[in-house]
């Protein structure tokens, strides 16, 4: 019988302010959004860091027939050249920080070649001889790819040398920006969503005076009295974090999915639907918990009981 009446005076509850409502459900659901984004987000950029980490190549390479950098001036890198490289690879100095190194012949990369152009027409133009020798060397620490980058730049023979961690940097750089700028905005948007639940509150409180008035008479228990106010919130706190989660796989499926997935790799672009798996629930108590607050200090000022 209680939860019966429970129920019916949400429904009322929510019918009778139906426009506030609404306006709670809107500034939930944006607000979960920036959130579920903020901690999606966040997550694809540690497991980024881990994966370029893991990988933590340093690539080196050598010197083809069409370099054009003034290392390569002698044209393709010599026999001298490439040994020498190798020798610096695994000589007292650098061999500590590395962990493996493999080298690519030009078979190896005329092989990579064509299979990365299928269906080029350029690619017959090309032989092994085109190809350059390269060295991909994956560190102990990340942190050292620097100093290795700086001992074979410019080295005879060395056309270039590249960091895995420093190409994605700016990359990376952009979405712990994106992050800060999503989880600021969804803050602000849940003071918002709290101060618009303690409204609609007040009002609940206002048009149902009579009710809780004959409560109090009868000696109805507080919690009896409080608990359609608390629900009417939560529910719409619910409904907005349930939009807020089908927003997100909207933009999961569409844009990370069958965009990013596609330019990027699904090695290093993660983060997909499967995802909203444990995001989801995550938000929607986040919105629920929070309009519960909201209400019971709306209803602690409000309602004297």
């Amino acid at each position: 019988m209680r939860a019966r009446y429970i129920l019916g005076e949400i429904l009322t509850g929510l019918w009778r302010n139906i426009s506030m409502v609404i306006s709670v459900v809107i500034v939930t659901a944006v607000s979960l959004t920036f959130v579920g984004t903020g901690l999606l987000m966040q997550k694809q950029i540690l497991e980024m860091k881990n994966t370029l980490v893991e990988q933590s190549q340093v690539t080196i390479f050598l010197c083809s027939p069409h370099s054009t950098a003034a290392s390569c001036a002698g044209g393709a890198a010599t026999d001298a050249q490439i040994d020498s490289v190798r020798e610096a690879l695994e000589g007292d100095v650098l061999s500590p920080y590395i962990d493996t190194v493999h080298e690519r012949s030009q078979d190896e990369a005329l092989e990579i070649y064509q299979q990365q152009f299928a269906g080029e027409g350029f690619v017959s133009n090309f032989t092994a001889e085109d190809m350059p020798v390269s060295f991909h060397i994956t560190l102990n620490n990340a942190d050292d790819s620097a100093a290795v980058v700086e001992f074979f730049q410019g080295r005879d023979g060395v056309d270039e040398v590249t960091d895995l961690l420093s190409v994605f940097a700016p990359f990376i750089d952009v979405l712990n920006q994106s992050t800060m700028f999503a989880l600021g905005l969804a803050v602000l948007m849940l003071v918002a969503a709290a101060l618009l639940v303690a409204t609609t509150i007040r009002m609940s409180v206002a048009n149902r005076r009579r009710e809780i008035a004959i409560m109090r008479l009868v000696g109805a228990p507080n919690v009896f009295i409080r608990a359609p106010f608390l629900l009417e919130g939560a529910t719409a706190a619910i409904i907005g974090g349930v939009i807020a989660s089908a927003m997100l796989w909207v933009g999961l499926h569409y844009i990370v999915e069958g965009w990013l997935v596609e330019i990027l790799g699904p090695q290093l672009i993660t983060v997909g639907t499967d995802d909203l798996l444990w995001a989801a629930p995550v938000i929607i108590v986040l919105g629920a918990a929070l309009s519960m607050v909201s209400c019971v200090v709306s209803l602690n000022r409000y309602l004297k009981v």
